[in-house]
């Protein structure tokens, strides 16, 4: 038997002791997503255990929303999910058009301004979900960065607090 075999295995086990085999295949997806959140993290601020760490736990969720989807679990979500399934599958449209754009040159410029509007309209309603508005949300974004400072490193600014090599900016 393969090792990874072996470790998938394990990893199935952990599931089932855990009682998460059969839970709710959403909020095992919502989990993929914050791995992938840090899986960019890591790429974004050139960190290599994070990024490992990242890409062991996407496998892991993985595995495991493969398992709940085998066993029939049940499937819901509320507002707040659904706004960011919707969410995820606007991103995921966007990806596609600026993957096409580069790799096939379909387009001259990607056309991304619907799903750019769509996704604002997912942020009031999640900001609503959680008793704010998308407006009070970007007000204290901006305050947070407004005097920020730091550097663009390959194409990507990169906030001072966050430069591993200590160069001044």
């Amino acid at each position: 038997m393969n090792t990874k075999m072996n470790l998938e295995e394990k990893v199935q086990q952990w599931f089932v002791d855990r009682n998460l085999h059969e839970a709710n295949p959403v909020k095992q997806f919502l989990k993929l997503m914050e791995e992938s959140g840090e899986l960019f993290e890591g790429i974004a601020k050139d960190k290599s255990e994070l990024i490992y760490d990242a890409l062991g736990d996407i496998q892991v969720v993985l595995i495991g929303l493969d398992q709940q989807i085998k066993n029939g679990a049940q499937i819901s979500a509320n507002q707040q999910e659904l706004e960011l399934l919707l969410m995820v599958s606007s991103l995921g449209n966007i990806s596609q058009k600026l993957y096409a754009h580069i790799c096939h040159n379909e387009t001259q410029i990607p056309l991304i301004k619907a799903d750019l509007m769509f996704l604002d309209s997912v942020v009031s309603t999640v900001s609503f979900c959680n008793g704010t508005t998308a407006e009070n949300c970007l007000e204290e974004a901006y305050e947070v960065i407004k005097d920020r400072k730091g550097k663009m490193i390959d194409g990507v600014f990169v906030k001072e607090e966050d430069l591993l090599d200590g160069t001044e900016v």
